[in-house]
C-alpha cells in the first residue's frame, strides 16, 4: 500500500531521509493488502500505470463500495489527477469504515492539510497521537500543521522532542531551526540547529541556504570551503546543489567578492531552470486578456454586487518588494492583524471561478451571476477565517500572487482595500534572482524573464489604476525607507484608520511568522538594501533591456500600447 502522495507530503514537509522512509514502510506493513485485485491495482499505481489501476479499483468498488483498501487507492488516483476534493471524500468514507486504521487516517490528515483544512487535519493527527504517541510521522505532521497555524512555540516544542528522540535526522534539525527562526528571539538556537543539520549532512544545500538567508548570520572561510568541496564531489541532488550555489552567492556577497557571488547566483538559477518551461509571452497574453475582460463597464454593471465585507486588506506585488515590511507595519495597528500569505483567493479561482469561466480565466467572467460573485466573496472570508487569531476588525492577506486577481477581488469584495507595494525595477528583480524560494514561479530563474514579468505587472496595474481610480494604494519601498511616518500616515488614511505610533515601531511587534524577511522587519528600517543591486550592475544588461521604458519611467509608469 502506497502512502507517497508527493504533493500532500511536500505541503506538510515530510522528511525524505531513511528514518521517514522506514516509518512509512512500517505504517504500510501494518495493513497488507488482502484482495488480489486491489493488490494488483496498487502495484499498477506505484508503477505509474494509473489508468490500469483506476479501471481495476472501479470494478472492486462497484461490487464492494465500502472496501477500505479500494477507497484508499482510489483516493490516491484522485490525487494523481489533481482531484483533491474527491480524495478527501473517499478517505472520509475510508476512515469512517475503518476507524482504527492509522494508515488511512494519516492519509486523510495529509489530504485535509493539502486542502488547507488545517484544523480538521490537526484534529485527525491528534487522534492518531492519542493511540501512537511516539510515532515519528504523526508527531512530525502535528508539528508541521502547528506551523501552518503559526503556533510556532508549540511546533518548536514538538521538533525539540523529535530531535531528542531522533538526533541523527538532519531534516528534523532543519525544521527545528526554521521554526525557531519564525518564532523570533531564538536566532542563535536556530543557527545551532542548522549547524547540527549540516554537520550530519553537509550535502544538504537547503540547510546551507537556511543559514544564508538569516540576515544576522555570516559564513566562515571553513563554511565556504565545505560548500565548495560538496559541489566538487557532486553527490547531492540538483535541488540541493542549486541551493548551495545560492548560499555561496550570499557568502561571497558578504565578502564583497561580487563577481564570484554573481557566478554562484547564476549557477543556482541555471540549475533551477533545468526541465522547467516558462514562456513570457503567455504572461503577456494573460495580462492582455485581463485588460480586455476587466473594463470600467463591467465594474459599473457589477457595482456593489459582491460581498460587502470591509475586513480584508490585500497587500500584493512582486516578491522582495517590501510587502512583509508593510504587513508588519499594518499588523502593529490595534485594529489590524496579519493573516499571512493566504491561498484563499487562489483556491476560489481554482475551485469556484474556473469551473464556470473555463480554463482561459479571466475570460468567461460573463458566466458568473451576481449571486456567484457574492458567494465567492463569502467563500473567501470562510477560507481565511481559520488564519485570523486575534479577532481584530481587519486582516492582511499578503499573498503576492493576488496581483493577478485584482479584478476578481474587486468584483467579489468591492469594499476590500488593495495595496500595491513596488520597489525599484532592478532592485526588485535582482533580489528575486538571488533568492531560493520554496515556491516560486519559474520566471525568477532568468534575468530577462524576470524583467519581462515586472513589465507585465506594471502594465496590468496601470490598467486597474485607469478602470478603478482611487481603489489601489501604491507604496514605493524607497519612499517608505526615506519617510516612514509620512508613508504610514498616507497608508492609514487610505484605510480610513487613525494613525498609531506603534506602526512606526513595527520592529517591536513580536508576532511569529514565516518569511525570509522576518529578521529584517524586527529591526528599525535600514537603507543599505535599497541599492544592493548596484554592486552587480555590470552584469545586469539583459535585465535592463527587458525592463525597457518601465525602468526609465520609475517611479512613474510609461504609456503602454494595447
Amino acid at each position: 500500500m502506497s502512502f507517497d502522495h508527493e504533493d500532500a507530503l511536500t505541503a506538510i514537509g515530510r522528511g525524505t531521509d531513511s528514518l521517514f522512509a522506514k516509518a512509512l514502510q512500517d505504517l504500510s506493513d501494518l495493513w497488507p493488502l488482502r484482495r488480489g485485485r486491489v493488490r494488483d491495482a496498487a502495484h499498477a499505481l506505484n508503477d505509474g500505470r494509473v489508468d490500469e489501476a483506476n479501471r481495476a479499483i472501479a470494478k472492486v468498488l462497484f461490487k464492494h463500495p465500502r472496501d477500505a483498501d479500494a477507497l484508499n487507492l482510489m483516493a490516491q488516483i484522485c490525487l494523481h489527477a489533481g482531484d483533491n476534493a474527491g480524495a478527501e471524500l473517499l478517505l472520509a468514507r475510508c476512515v469512517q469504515g475503518s476507524p482504527h486504521n492509522e494508515a488511512y487516517r494519516y492519509n486523510y490528515a495529509l489530504v485535509l492539510s493539502l486542502l488547507g483544512k488545517v484544523d480538521e487535519a490537526l484534529a485527525e493527527t491528534k487522534a492518531l497521537l492519542e493511540k501512537c504517541a511516539g510515532n515519528l510521522l504523526f508527531r512530525n505532521l502535528c508539528a508541521a500543521l502547528l506551523c501552518r497555524k503559526r503556533h510556532f512555540a508549540d511546533a518548536s516544542a514538538c521538533y525539540r522532542g523529535l530531535t531528542k528522540d531522533y538526533p541523527d535526522s538532519p531534516e528534523l534539525w532543519c525544521r527545528l531551526g526554521s521554526t525557531l527562526r519564525s518564532l523570533g528571539g531564538h536566532a542563535q538556537e536556530a543557527v545551532d540547529a542548522f549547524r547540527k543539520a549540516v554537520e550530519l549532512a553537509p550535502w544538504m544545500g537547503s540547510v546551507w541556504w537556511c543559514l544564508a538567508s538569516m540576515k544576522t548570520f555570516g559564513f566562515s572561510e571553513s563554511d565556504i570551503s565545505v560548500m565548495e568541496s560538496q559541489l566538487g564531489d557532486a553527490p547531492a541532488s540538483t535541488e540541493h546543489r542549486a541551493e548551495m550555489h545560492y548560499a555561496l552567492g550570499k557568502a561571497y556577497e558578504d565578502l564583497k567578492s561580487y563577481e564570484k557571488s554573481f557566478q554562484h547566483y547564476s549557477r543556482g538559477n541555471a540549475l533551477r531552470r533545468v526541465d522547467l518551461t516558462y514562456d513570457p509571452d503567455e504572461t503577456t497574453a494573460m495580462v492582455s486578456r485581463a485588460k480586455t475582460v476587466f473594463k470600467q463597464e463591467l465594474f459599473g454593471e457589477k457595482c456593489g454586487v459582491g460581498h460587502d465585507s470591509v475586513e480584508p486588506i490585500f497587500v500584493l506585488g512582486l516578491q522582495r518588494a517590501g510587502s512583509t515590511l508593510v504587513e508588519q507595519i499594518l499588523s502593529s495597528h490595534s485594529q489590524i492583524e496579519a493573516a499571512g500569505e493566504l491561498q484563499s483567493i487562489l483556491r476560489v479561482v481554482a475551485e469556484d471561478v474556473m469551473p464556470k469561466t473555463g480554463p482561459d480565466y479571466p475570460s468567461g467572467m460573463e458566466n458568473l451571476a451576481d449571486d456567484d460573485l457574492r458567494n465567492m466573496g463569502e467563500r473567501y472570508l470562510q477560507l481565511s477565517r481559520p488564519y485570523r487569531m486575534l479577532n481584530r476588525p481587519f486582516f492582511v492577506d499578503k499573498c503576492p500572487f493576488n496581483l493577478w486577481h485584482v479584478g476578481l477581488i474587486h468584483l467579489i469584495l468591492p469594499s476590500a482595500k488593495i495595496i500595491d507595494v513596488r520597489r525599484h525595477p532592478i532592485g526588485c528583480c535582482y533580489a528575486n534572482f538571488t533568492m531560493s524560494f520554496g515556491h516560486a514561479p519559474p520566471l525568477s530563474y532568468r534575468l530577462t524573464d524576470i524583467g519581462l514579468f515586472y513589465r507585465d505587472y506594471v502594465r496590468l496595474m496601470a490598467h486597474f489604476d485607469r478602470v478603478l481610480p482611487g481603489n489601489i494604494h501604491r507604496i514605493f519601498y524607497e519612499q517608505l525607507v526615506a519617510d516612514l511616518e509620512g508613508a504610514v500616515r498616507r497608508l492609514l488614511d487610505f484605510l480610513g484608520l487613525p494613525f498609531e505610533s506603534a506602526c512606526l515601531e513595527y520592529y517591536k511587534n513580536d508576532r511569529a511568522f514565516n518569511s525570509f524577511s522576518n529578521e529584517q522587519v524586527r529591526r528599525p528600517i535600514f537603507e543599505h538594501a535599497v541599492d544592493r543591486w548596484r554592486n552587480y550592475e555590470r552584469w545586469l544588461g539583459p535585465l535592463k533591456t527587458s525592463l525597457g521604458s518601465v525602468l526609465e519611467a520609475y517611479p512613474g509608469v510609461p504609456e503602454f500600447d494595447g
